[in-house]
């Protein structure tokens, strides 16, 4: 009796807590701004008292520091809507990737651990007091996660378990699966979903409605020029692979990379997710009203026929004709869903447009920044026999000429000049091959002898170094995979950063890191900002004051090209520099 009193005074109080939101959030975003950190907030879980229990990566505190992907954590309800300071649930936690899979009652939790200290899969503990205590892992034939990307929640009957891993055998990436409970420790070996769900590309975060026929899920499998989308799709047949078209999201997708969405809060019309729009590449929580599933006669549903086809090649045993003719009765000839979601509120579409013009005023910037600006139509190989171009440094803005700096360079040695008519001496002298142009107040330049010849209207534009300014590092190359410079043209254009930064002692810079989308994201996330970290270390060591560099990984989250060409993925694995004067 004392466990149902807590439970409904729990209930209450989340209730109290949520009642606050209902009115003002509506088909708006607003983020849970008391549980979200500088760090990576994900897959949140709503405990039978009404706590929030999810994952963050990164933390200081957590059990292996910031390079720990996931820890445990823990947030209560108070009054005013107001949640409580997030605390560290130690002994739910590994120096691992640490999930929130779900809770089977009121004192028993079920955690995923990534095989870092806890064997990999997903465990029991439940709670005495105030203390967890470890009970057994589920047993999960062929439960194989090759990802270090792990998300999964227990069905609202707790007879299912619908997950996200990588195993032979899937589509692509990271799959969507899905156990059934035998016992309460025995499960069955997951099910792939099938190919109308799962892609070549990562499906993640899956949430799955109370009545187990609605799937909402994240994906990047457009290559749309953003991290992951929001989709949703309904479940036709009892087979678990016939899906209606999965449709996007019209409210919670943004510029930045979203999932997690899920409805935690029954009591209210309200869903939970997280989006990486609102911070330096790290997860933050957003509560949004929850977007129903909504089909109309020209949403692409799949036929029986088309359905059949695809998982013809997936089966086990051959598709009997009675089998064929089940499930082609099992597709309804028509389908209606519910109304039609309301218009957003009109500080949604501020929002929005909001969003749309600082992308446009970041598309102005960087093409402020591109200032090597090359003839398309002049691309032959440079004869040395030639003379060097004479080359006009003006202001990109005003176009004025400006006092200017030539250095000059190859592998190894670097030569400081004092004007382009030097230039053209040395050029009959050694067989040097990179320019730097410098100036201060102005981001400085380095360009090969083939750039410099094609240079358009042989004119280079420098960029003041102005608060705003960005200038992709595209010189500096690290070995693939790693955050190991791959060679000596890094080193020279570090040394340029350096000089920069010491005769232009009132700038500050943010050095963002950047990869494709291709891999495991918080892998790629890590990368992004090791690499950063990287630069900011030589720099550091060089005489640069540490405060003067921040730095941010983002992953493959802000793509700048298409990621499904090898062209477009090139592009995209970079540093970029903003003036953060």
């Amino acid at each position: 009796m004392k466990i149902k009193k807590s439970i409904r005074k729990a209930s209450s109080l989340l209730l109290l807590a949520f009642s606050v939101f209902k009115a003002s959030f509506a088909q708006d975003i607003r983020p849970l701004s008391e549980i979200n950190s500088p760090y990576n907030e994900s897959h949140a879980v709503r405990s039978p008292l009404g706590e929030l229990y999810f994952s963050v990566g990164y933390h200081p505190e957590n059990t292996g520091g910031t390079t720990d992907s996931g820890d445990i954590w823990m947030s209560q309800p108070i009054s005013n809507g107001k949640w409580s300071k997030p605390a560290r649930i130690k002994p739910l936690s590994t120096p691992g990737n640490d999930v929130v899979v779900g809770f089977t009652g009121p004192s028993n939790i079920l955690i995923y651990h990534d095989g870092q200290q806890m064997p990999q899969g997903i465990h029991m503990y439940s709670k005495n007091g105030n203390n967890w205590r470890y009970e057994k892992k589920l047993n999960i034939p062929d439960f194989k996660n090759q990802s270090s990307h792990f998300s999964g929640r227990l069905a609202a009957d707790g007879k299912s378990i619908i997950m996200s891993l990588q195993k032979d055998g899937g589509e692509g990436n990271e799959d969507i699966y899905i156990t059934f409970k035998k016992s309460e420790t025995e499960w069955t070996t997951p099910l792939n979903l099938g190919p109308i769900i799962n892609t070549f590309g990562q499906e993640q975060t899956p949430y799955l409605t109370n009545d187990n026929n609605t799937l909402y899920f994240s994906s990047n499998f457009k290559a749309n020029g953003r991290g992951k989308d929001i989709y949703y799709a309904q479940r036709r047949d009892e087979s678990w692979k016939n899906w209606s078209q999965p449709k996007e999201l019209s409210t919670a997708n943004t510029i930045g990379s979203e999932s997690n969405y899920a409805k935690i809060f029954d009591d209210e019309d309200l869903a939970l997710f997280t989006t990486t729009s609102n911070s330096e590449g790290m997860g933050d929580f957003m509560v949004i009203a929850f977007e129903k599933l909504v089909l109309s006669e020209e949403d692409s549903v799949v036929s029986p026929e088309d359905f059949i086809a695809l998982n013809q090649d997936q089966q086990e045993l051959p598709i009997s004709d009675s089998l064929k003719q089940e499930i082609v009765s099992s597709v309804p000839d028509s389908i209606s869903g519910p109304p039609a979601i309301e218009k957003r509120v009109e500080s949604r579409k501020e929002e929005v447009k909001t969003v749309e013009t600082e992308t446009v005023v970041k598309r102005e910037i960087a093409e402020e920044t591109k200032v090597v600006n090359i003839d398309p139509a002049n691309d032959k190989k440079v004869n040395r026999e030639e003379e060097l171009n004479f080359v006009q440094i003006r202001d990109q803005r005003n176009k004025k000429p400006i006092d200017y700096r030539i250095t000059i360079a190859d592998d190894v040695e670097k030569k400081v000049l004092k004007n382009q008519d030097e230039m053209q001496q040395e050029w009959e002298k050694w067989n040097w091959n990179y320019i730097e142009v410098s100036a201060k107040g102005y981001i400085p330049n380095s360009l090969t002898v083939e750039e410099w010849q094609h240079l358009k209207d042989k004119t280079l534009q420098m960029v003041q170094a102005r608060a705003g300014a960005r200038k992709v590092l595209s010189n500096i190359q690290f070995i693939r995979g790693t955050a190991d410079l791959a060679d000596a043209r890094s080193i020279q254009e570090l040394d340029l950063l350096v000089d920069f930064m010491k005769e232009n002692e009132q700038v500050k810079i943010r050095l963002e890191g950047h990869t494709d989308n291709a891999g495991d994201p918080e892998l790629n996330k890590e990368l992004s900002l090791s690499r950063a970290s990287k630069i900011r270390a030589y720099m550091t060591l060089k005489g640069i004051d540490f405060e003067r560099i921040r730095i941010t990984g983002w992953g493959g989250s802000k793509p700048i090209a298409d990621n499904a060409t090898e062209q477009g993925r090139e592009i995209n694995r970079r540093v970029e520099m903003y003036i953060d004067r």
